[in-house]
């Protein structure tokens, strides 16, 4: 388990774990968790081309495409869209979802995992950050989400009222 940061070397990583267990011919999978703001480095582009000529099936990538980053929307800054064709491009298999919705990425996992071929698999996340407290979805910049006291106590009693009984 690591923590690579915004600047793209965790899929680079999971490739070369990914490489070591095919090698061990151990069936386990490989799961690397990236933004959309790391689509933007070159080493997460050459990991994903190496991923693919590797033909890591056992590599499951997971994009949070919630389009913020610290300087803007990550579109803004350097757009990878169409980011699902790319990696298709790439030789990758390709699932675009709502992140935001739990049952739609657990089909995609389950999708990912029963693929009876060597790509390695990629699941992009359409997000909204801060789903489900509508004051906090508007803001404009929610990269780095600075959530006043007062505001705890609104997003609460606003989650709570929601919730099921």
């Amino acid at each position: 388990e690591i923590t690579g940061g915004s600047l793209g070397h965790g899929l680079g990583i999971a490739v070369g774990v990914g490489l070591g267990l095919k090698a061990k011919r151990n069936p386990a999978f490989v799961y690397n968790m990236m933004s959309d703001g790391e689509l933007g480095e070159g080493s997460t582009w050459e990991a994903a081309m190496a991923a693919s000529h590797l033909r890591l099936g056992n590599l499951i990538c997971l994009v949070d495409f919630n389009h913020q980053q610290a300087d803007g929307h990550s579109v803004d800054m350097m757009s990878s869209e169409p980011v699902d064709q790319k990696f298709e491009a790439f030789g990758w298999h390709a699932q675009r979802i709502d992140g935001n919705n739990i049952e739609a990425l657990t089909e995609a996992f389950d999708i990912a995992k029963v693929l009876e071929d060597d790509r390695p698999r990629v699941i992009i996340c359409d997000t909204t950050m801060c789903k489900g407290v509508p004051f906090l979805e508007a803001r404009e910049i929610t990269h780095f989400v600075r959530v006043a006291p007062e505001e705890w106590a609104e997003a609460i009693a606003y989650l709570d009222a929601e919730a099921p009984v």
